[in-house]
């Protein structure tokens, strides 16, 4: 698979050069769905990713991962107010809802308890619809990994993002990249000592080692694929330093296996008050 480099930031990545003290200009920031470089995504090839809007009506904010016929994993930093956000799924072009994708609207949401509202760990929600999906080649749940399993190796971003450097619009169509994890101590060294970063988080980067990588999708899944054709859901897409030319650091994401027992009581106690 082509090694592609992914870029999403509050601001667009501009080319940087040489530099002195290239960790005195940086800054982490939030991701805002722009992918550089991405290459299309298979169609369908994802079919557990959804796109967030703000309402019902479709306006791409955020990217998120439907884990069952109701619930949504997304980023904390996607949410402000959950109860009426819109959810489609079965996506893969922004500008082509149609017979095979499926909206809904949400009635619940969670953000995680301890999250700041800045730059850091537990950057993780979920969200109920309140109208389940229905499976199909198109929209199917992605699997979760273990409690506190460590991922490494390969893995695959995808996310509607910006495809070209000087652009401020997402792409139409559905972009992938392909990662490599990064182990914590090695990400935790590359990265400047003040760094938000949390044993609950992961880091990735191009494969194209000369290149900086950046972020995708905020909220989006960062996954690992296996050969039998499915996927596991190891992170998502939370933060990373701007600008995204000036160093070749590790993009950050929330772990998902540091969050199973949250996200199982979170499903749990929405069901306990509705009885």
């Amino acid at each position: 698979m082509k090694v592609l480099l992914v870029c999403a930031l509050f601001v667009a990545c501009a080319h940087a050069g040489l530099v002195s003290s290239v960790k005195e200009r940086i800054m982490p920031s939030f991701a805002t769905g722009r992918i550089i470089k991405g290459e299309d995504a298979v169609p369908h090839s994802a079919p557990y990713i959804v796109s967030l809007s703000k309402t019902s009506k479709h306006s791409h904010i955020c990217g998120g991962s439907l884990i069952n016929k109701n619930w949504i994993l997304t980023a904390a930093h996607c949410i402000s107010n959950p109860v009426g956000m819109g959810v489609v799924a079965g996506l893969h072009q922004q500008k082509s809802l149609d017979s095979k994708t499926q909206s809904r609207v949400v009635d619940y949401g969670k953000v995680h308890e301890l999250y700041g509202g800045s730059v850091g760990p537990y950057d993780i929600a979920i969200l109920h619809v309140s109208q389940p999906f229905e499976f199909n080649e198109w929209v199917k749940p992605i699997a979760l990994p273990a409690p506190e399993e460590i991922p490494a190796g390969e893995t695959h971003l995808y996310g509607w993002g910006q495809p070209k450097a000087f652009s401020f619009s997402a792409a139409n169509t559905l972009q992938t990249v392909t990662t490599q994890i990064v182990e914590f101590d090695k990400c935790k060294s590359v990265l400047p000592a003040d760094a938000p970063l949390a044993e609950s988080n992961v880091c990735s980067d191009s494969l194209q080692q000369s290149i900086s990588a950046c972020n995708g999708d905020s909220g989006g899944p960062l996954v690992k694929e296996y050969a039998e054709g499915s996927a596991e859901l190891i992170g998502i897409v939370s933060w990373g330093y701007i600008p995204c030319g000036m160093a070749n650091l590790p993009s950050i994401y929330t772990r998902v296996s540091s969050y199973i027992e949250w996200v199982n009581a979170a499903q749990t106690n929405f069901y306990l008050a509705k009885n």
